[in-house]
């Protein structure tokens, strides 16, 4: 459940609204690219991750020391204070800002900064406070949404656009949640806790239960994830056609919630979207925080003076606002993926078939990849 709500962010809660919206009658052809892209890969990186019993360093190091500080860098920072957190903001202010309309956002910003710096003061209580709390709380106010939705649903709306079109379309966006680039920064987190109660244990007999504890939780979280995506994605096929075309990507759950609960769907959608952006946000600053601490500064600084710099930071850059940020990370994104993707595959074929390329196939799909970019741009 921890690890669900770890990934179950902005981007999650946004792009299968949007893939909905634009897919209609062909939105289960785009959600088979989404399912693609935001849930198989995602749980390629955490499977690939679990061979490395969670250690982010080991896993990159196999590119060489000076492209995997650089790679280890762009990962951070895309989940940390320039990319994935201030995305988080910026839709937790858009839930909110119809019932405080003079809240600005730089304001909020630095007011939900510091809610989550409480909360993530203690690092080891998030598992157990997502697990056990926040995330069965999510569950249940979007699930209301969802299944409501389904059963008041009109027809959706018919688009023109090939099945391949709309396929792509879903993948594309599913490459936006960033589920990938977070499957391997929050392994760090999950594994050492899956190690619990295993004390006095073999190293062999610990790693056996902790590949098959890791499985189940991946597998669980997929699966939720993948129902979330349908459940999304259909009522927006099917409710959000009829919203205002020029309606901002961050305010669509807040009107699809309006038009299938009412006045009142307006406070389930904003509970929907601070629950699960301040889920996802806790774990992401918990990890960013870590990664300054322990490699940015070698040590030097506290957790609770790198928890400070972090959300900081990202209280700033959260007032460029969701569609700012997406045209920053967007190009990088397309590039980098591909890449990740190789390098997942290739380290878990090297941990059971001992399989020694890397290099060179990780770096030519990184080379391809920007290529077609330039290209095809």
């Amino acid at each position: 459940m921890a690890l669900f709500s770890m990934f179950f962010g902005a981007g999650n809660l946004i792009f299968p609204l949007i893939i909905g919206r634009m897919s209609g009658t062909e939105t289960p052809f785009a959600l088979v690219g989404l399912g693609i892209s935001a849930v198989a890969f995602p749980l390629l990186g955490l499977i690939a991750m679990m061979f490395f019993a969670g250690d982010i360093h080991s896993f990159l190091n196999r590119l060489g020391k000076w492209p995997a500080l650089a790679l280890l860098f762009v990962l951070q920072m895309s989940m940390g204070p320039l990319g994935c957190l201030p995305r988080l903001v910026t839709l937790m202010h858009a839930s909110v800002k119809p019932y405080f309309p003079e809240l600005s956002l730089f304001v909020f910003s630095v007011v939900i900064c510091t809610v989550l710096f409480l909360l993530t003061f203690r690092p080891q209580k998030i598992v157990r406070l997502l697990g056990v709390i926040l995330t069965p709380l999510f569950l249940a106010i979007m699930g209301i949404l969802i299944v409501v939705g389904m059963i008041q649903s009109p027809e959706a709306q018919p688009v023109t656009g090939t099945h391949l079109h709309y396929f792509g379309q879903g993948l594309q966006m599913g490459y936006q949640t960033m589920d990938l680039i977070c499957a391997l920064l929050f392994a760090t987190i999950v594994l050492p806790h899956l190690t619990k109660g295993t004390e006095g244990l073999s190293e062999g007999e610990v790693k056996k239960i902790t590949h098959k504890r890791m499985w189940r939780a991946s597998l669980i979280a997929a699966g939720l994830l993948m129902v979330s995506y349908i459940g999304l994605c259909w009522i927006s096929a099917h409710h959000a056609w009829s919203l205002p075309a020029d309606m901002a990507p961050e305010d669509l759950l807040q009107g699809i919630a309006v038009k299938i609960l009412g006045p009142f769907g307006g406070l389930i959608a904003a509970a929907t979207t601070l629950l699960a952006c301040l889920t996802t946000a806790m774990s992401l600053a918990a990890v960013f925080a870590e990664y300054l601490r322990k490699d940015a500064f070698g040590g030097k600084i506290g957790n609770s003076f790198a928890l400070f710099l972090t959300l900081g930071a990202t209280a700033l850059t959260a007032t460029l606002g969701f569609s700012g940020i997406i045209k920053i990370w967007g190009p990088i994104l397309d590039v980098l993926y591909p890449s990740l993707i190789v390098l997942c595959l290739l380290n878990i074929a090297h941990c059971v078939y001992r399989l020694k390329p890397v290099r060179i196939p990780v770096f030519c799909t990184l080379g391809f990849a920007l290529f077609a970019m330039i290209c095809f741009k």
